[in-house]
């Protein structure tokens, strides 16, 4: 055999760069400029740091309902979908369950019951629509955003609804007594290992279940999944329905944290489940993303936030940081994905010259 082909033939240990470790990076970069400005700018211990334990268990609880939010979004996505309407949605939610407790006479099981049901039932109508008539997700769902908006004022007259703390059992922290460095005490609400819990139990179905795979598999190709025997119409149905329930678990939560249901609480938040879910690496064009991905999206958007907030800057300056970061994460993965495209054509070269030279080989 040639040298050629004995290089050749050496299998070499090649890292492989993904969508995760761009947002790591990016979320590791971002507390370590944050922790050091606020070493230099402020008296320690006085206040908490980006790296204190009360302020993480903070960001975890900011981020638990639109990262609940971002896992339902990210099995829409991954299946060739989006949806516009989960910030509506929430409001919807928020509004009918302080509504339907404290006038409408339900009590709050039921009240708290209905409003997940009829949240399930809105994402299955549009669901159904999408999935059976083959129109763009994207106008159907948009205008179930103005729809669910109409409803939600429609129900409460224009009128915010206080829940009078009927919900502090999901909000009071479960470890009593734990204080950090700066002797603030740390709030653990429940909501923080619900959103932990949904986070493993979506990473299991994805990974490992046949459910997962036909996800993944209508994401990348309709048709050849079609082919291969899936359902693709209940396959897209489904993740809709999945969605509904999430969104509207994930509104119970932010109900619970805010106390107060207004119509305002759920705008715009939309944008930050589908940025959690594009900076977790989950492809517009469907078939691609992970669950850790969309986990570690959503934390990187909390704590962008968070950071900025402690640093006092303002609330215009964080709308162009959040944008510049995912447009970098975005350009980033579009980068190494290119790279490791280069990569493989690569080793299928290298492959084939090896091929090539074991061939001439035998022949001499």
């Amino acid at each position: 055999m040639s040298d050629t082909a004995e290089r050749l033939g050496q299998k070499k240990f090649q890292f492989h760069w993904n969508a995760n470790m761009n947002v790591l990076l990016i979320l590791v970069v971002y507390i370590i400029i944050i922790t050091i400005v606020q070493a230099v700018s402020i008296t320690p211990g006085k206040f908490p740091t980006m790296i204190s334990v009360s302020n993480l268990v903070n960001v975890l609880s900011q981020v638990s309902a639109p990262g609940i939010m971002a896992m339902g979004m990210a099995l829409i996505m991954i299946a060739g979908g989006i949806d516009l309407s989960v910030g509506m949605l929430t409001s919807f939610v928020v509004l009918y369950a302080a509504k339907s407790f404290r006038d409408f006479g339900l009590s709050l099981p039921m009240a708290l019951l209905t409003a997940v049901l009829f949240a399930v039932a809105f994402e299955a109508g549009m669901g159904f629509v999408i999935s059976r008539i083959n129109v763009e997700p994207f106008i159907i769902t948009l205008g179930g955003m103005i729809c669910f908006r109409g409803v939600a004022l429609l129900v409460t007259h224009s009128q915010e609804v206080s829940m009078n703390n009927a919900m502090d059992p999901l909000k009071n922290t479960v470890i009593v007594g734990v204080k950090d460095q700066a002797n603030l005490a740390v709030n653990v609400p429940p909501y923080i290992f619900l959103f932990l819990g949904i986070t493993v139990v979506m990473w299991i179905v994805m990974r490992f279940s046949k459910y997962g795979r036909r996800i993944y598999a209508v994401g990348a190709n309709r048709q050849a999944a079609y082919l291969a025997g899936i359902n693709v119409k209940n396959v897209i149905f489904s993740t809709y329905i999945i969605n509904g329930a999430l969104v509207a678990v994930a509104a119970l939560c932010l109900l619970s944290r805010v106390n107060t249901a207004i119509i305002t609480v759920g705008q715009n938040l939309e944008i930050d489940v589908i940025a959690s879910a594009v900076l977790g690496g989950v492809a517009l064009s469907g078939g691609k993303g992970n669950i850790w991905g969309v986990f570690l999206g959503a934390i990187l958007l909390g704590m962008i936030g968070n950071g900025m907030n402690m640093l006092r800057i303002n609330a215009e300056w964080q709308y162009v940081t959040k944008g510049l970061i995912i447009i970098g994460a975005v350009s980033a993965a579009a980068i190494v994905a290119e790279v490791q495209s280069k990569r493989q054509l690569k080793a299928k070269q290298e492959a084939s010259a090896l091929e090539s030279a074991l061939n001439s080989a035998g022949e001499a």
